[in-house]
C-alpha cells in the first residue's frame, strides 16, 4: 500500500499484480528468485527489481524525484530514514499483533497481549505527538515519513487504538486519510 501510494503521489502508470498472500504465492520458487525475502511489494521496472517498501519508495523518489517526497537536505533526509526506520522497526509489529488478535474469535484473544501492545502504541503515538507539536506533517512537509506510517494509523482505528487520545496524531492521520492517493489505494484495496 505504501508504495502504491507513493506511484499515485508522483502520478506514476503502473501495473498491480495481486498475490494470493493466505495460500503463500508470494513463497513460490519463481517468486523467491525475484524476492527472496518472500513478501510484497516487488517494484519489478525496465532494469530494476526492487523490494522491501522503503527502498521501493526511495528508489521511485530517487529515479522521479517530482514531485518531492524527501527533503533534499542531507539532515533532514536522515532523519526521514529515521522516521521510516522507527515506523518499521517500532511501530509496526504491535499494529500487526493486534491486527492477529482482532482476527481471532474473542474467547480466544489473548487480552494480555493486546494489553500490552496497545501500552506500547501509546508510547509510541505519544512520540509521533510530540514531534507533531509545531508541524503538519512528521519533517513539516508531506512525504515519505508519512506515507510510511499512512496503513497502520488506519489500521490502529480498527483494531481499537483511540487515537483521539492524542490529537495532534489524530489531525495528522485524518490528513493523510484525506490524500487522493490514499483514497485510491484504499479503495483499490476492494479489488
Amino acid at each position: 500500500m505504501r508504495t502504491r501510494i507513493v506511484l499515485k503521489e508522483k502520478n506514476l502508470p503502473f501495473e498491480r499484480i495481486l498475490m494470493d498472500l493466505p495460500n503463500q504465492e508470494q513463497k513460490e520458487p519463481w517468486y523467491l528468485a525475484l524476492n527472496p525475502y518472500g513478501k510484497v511489494p516487488l517494484l519489478v521496472e525496465k532494469g530494476a527489481w526492487v523490494y522491501e517498501s522503503a527502498i521501493c519508495n526511495e528508489y521511485l523518489e530517487e529515479k522521479y524525484p517530482t514531485p518531492a517526497l524527501a527533503p533534499a537536505d542531507p539532515g533532514a533526509r536522515a532523519q526521514m530514514r529515521l522516521w521510516v526506520e522507527f515506523c518499521n522497526s517500532q511501530f509496526v509489529p504491535p499494529v500487526i499483533t493486534l491486527v492477529y488478535e482482532n482476527r481471532k474469535p474473542p474467547a480466544e484473544r489473548n487480552q494480555e497481549k493486546i494489553a500490552h501492545n496497545i501500552q506500547r502504541l501509546d508510547e509510541l503515538l505519544a512520540r509521533l505527538e510530540e514531534q507533531l507539536q509545531t508541524r503538519d506533517y512528521l519533517l513539516g512537509e508531506y512525504g515519505l515519513a508519512d506515507i510510511t506510517f499512512t496503513p497502520f494509523l488506519a489500521l490502529c482505528e480498527r483494531v481499537g487504538v483511540d487515537l483521539s487520545r492524542f490529537p495532534r496524531v489524530a489531525s495528522w492521520a485524518g490528513r493523510l486519510k484525506n490524500r487522493p492517493s490514499y483514497e485510491e489505494v484504499r479503495l483499490g484495496l476492494a479489488a
